[in-house]
């Protein structure tokens, strides 16, 4: 094993932030040394945070890492934020929100930039959930971008998926088409100081009857209220989360989940990858160029134009 993946197993937290810079930065080293730390992963908790914008999932996160931290155990955090347009990095505007569990020892923050991702992750987020495994820690907290309806990708990566809505969350069919009550394992509506969260939290208790679950064999998302900014319900939050692991540890279904999210990350990264390739090799021929030059000229259509490059490259 190499110097770096030793002191990453060793606890080193120093290293472990180098190699998950090499892995946004698509090393071959990285890579390497991804490759050597792999067979020393799978043990931690990977909880998914996901939520519209604004809903406090960083306030959350911050006081759950808090909170887990008071039981003992080791924390990692990873926060994908949205990327500047110009600076094409993470604005950090989650890890601000996270200063009282950054100061705890054992709690180990990553931000990384979400650089046009799909599904509210970026292309390195799996790669630093392993890193943060393979350093120790327990629990690994992965917040998404926070994008609405289509931030569903950490789910592949989670044991455990909280969906975090608040009050105004919208209608019954914003709720559907969020897929909210189907994505979410536990459902948090948080600032429940605002009017209405009572109501809100009766009609999503409706929804998750409503929908597919797995209640049948034991689990159905509970719907906390919180009031993140204070701590309250925090606890609850956290006994939910063990329970859910629990459950599916006892049902034999964490195995099970965790080879279908390795399959969708592999085939997720090879698309990205292949369409990198394609569109490379299209520019090298000069056929992307030329085809687009007729595009702006109104003698073909786009539908067309994808059928011409395809059919020249």
């Amino acid at each position: 094993m190499t110097e770096l993946a030793e002191k990453i197993r060793e606890g080193n937290e120093m290293s472990a932030a180098r190699l998950i810079t090499m892995i946004e930065e698509g090393s071959e080293a990285g890579y390497a040394a991804l490759a050597e730390l792999y067979p020393h992963v799978g043990h931690g908790h990977v909880i998914g945070v996901t939520g519209s914008p604004g809903t406090g999932k960083s306030t959350l996160i911050n006081k759950m890492a808090v909170n887990l931290s008071a039981k003992g155990k080791k924390v990692g955090i990873i926060a994908v934020d949205p990327t500047s347009m110009r600076g094409r990095g993470a604005f950090l505007g989650d890890r601000l929100r996270m200063n009282d569990a950054d100061k705890l020892e054992g709690v180990f923050i990553r931000s990384m930039a979400h650089r046009g991702y799909p599904g509210g992750i970026s292309r390195a987020t799996p790669g630093a959930v392993y890193v943060m495994e393979a350093l120790g820690k327990d629990v690994i907290l992965v917040e998404s971008v926070g994008v609405g309806q289509t931030d569903m990708g950490v789910a592949t990566i989670s044991d455990t998926t909280v969906s975090v809505l608040t009050p105004d969350y919208g209608d019954d069919i914003q709720l559907l088409k969020a897929g909210i009550a189907e994505v979410g394992d536990v459902i948090v509506v948080n600032k429940k100081d605002k009017g209405g969260a009572e109501e809100t939290a009766l009609d999503l208790e409706c929804a998750v009857m409503e929908t597919e679950t797995d209640a049948a064999s034991g689990w159905r998302p509970p719907v906390i209220l919180t009031e993140a900014r204070k701590g309250e319900g925090t606890e609850a939050v956290v006994k939910a989360l063990a329970s859910h692991l629990k459950y599916l540890e006892r049902e034999g279904k964490r195995q099970v989940k965790r080879e279908e999210g390795l399959r969708a990350i592999v085939l997720a990264l090879l698309k990205e990858s292949l369409w990198r390739s394609f569109l490379a090799k299209a520019e090298r021929e000069g056929t992307l160029g030329a085809v687009m030059e007729d595009v702006d000229a109104r003698k073909i259509d786009p539908y067309t134009a994808m059928l011409r490059i395809l059919g020249d490259s």
